[in-house]
């Protein structure tokens, strides 16, 4: 009976041994550790006032469509947009650099009823942003 625990101990610790060791072991994580921060979105029907920095080097192009022709935003510049809520089924910002120069678009919630859109010079290694959008629902998103 000993010779038979002995023989079977030895084949059960072989084993465990010459079994690969998995060193990127997937563990069950928190979303809170490794999601993200959560879309930003506001209120189907609420009022939203939009400002847009120009935080980059150069001059900043910004379209509207429908409601706006072109606008050019200086280096430093601010403009701003008030969004009635009852009247809002989409809204979509586009922008770029005149120069033709990488940006990114940061947008920000500093309180209810504020988005903020930074825009910001990026580098080469990605291509930037291109636009802001707020959908119907509410959540806004940067493309």
């Amino acid at each position: 009976m000993n010779i038979k625990f002995a023989i079977s101990a030895t084949f059960l610790t072989t084993g465990l041994l010459l079994i690969p060791i998995n060193s990127q072991a997937t563990l069950a994580d928190t979303c809170a550790s490794s999601c993200g921060s959560a879309p930003l979105n506001f209120t189907p029907g609420q009022y939203i006032r939009v400002q847009v920095v120009n935080r980059s080097y150069g001059d900043v192009k910004l379209e509207q469509l429908p409601d706006m022709r072109k606008t050019t935003l200086k280096p430093g510049g601010k403009l701003q947009f008030d969004l009635r809520g009852g009247e809002l089924s989409n809204f979509s910002l586009m922008f770029w650099d005149d120069r033709g120069r990488y940006v990114k678009g940061v947008v920000s919630k500093p309180n209810f009823g504020t988005l903020v859109l930074e825009i910001r010079p990026n580098s080469r290694d990605y291509p930037g942003d291109r636009s802001l959008y707020i959908r119907s629902d509410g959540i806004v998103s940067i493309l």
